[in-house]
């Protein structure tokens, strides 16, 4: 993401100003998750597409929310499976 870029209908100071209040933690997760998604190859204009409609349509699907979990849980447990083996290795490296 570019932090020089006005969003059209707020200014990045005011985005980081949002930032700050106590109750944003789930917008910045969002613009961090968007963020990291953004640099992934894999993250293709189809899947923006998809974000966009749920967000035009300010809901998710139960059963796409619940799919969503479950494949977060799996990734997790990928991510901590290969911590761990990095770690019995010796290796201190951070995994991802």
């Amino acid at each position: 993401m570019n932090t020089n870029v006005d969003t059209g209908f707020c200014s990045v100071p005011e985005i980081l100003l949002m930032l700050r209040a106590p109750g944003a933690g789930w917008l910045a997760t969002l613009l961090a998750a968007l963020d990291e998604a953004s640099r992934d190859p894999d993250f293709n204009a189809y899947h923006r597409a998809i974000l966009a409609r749920c967000l035009d349509e300010e809901a998710v699907p139960a059963a796409v929310a619940e799919g969503a979990r479950q494949r977060t849980a799996q990734f997790e447990q990928s991510l901590a499976t290969q911590l761990n083996g990095n770690t019995r290795l010796g290796d201190r490296a951070a995994a991802c």
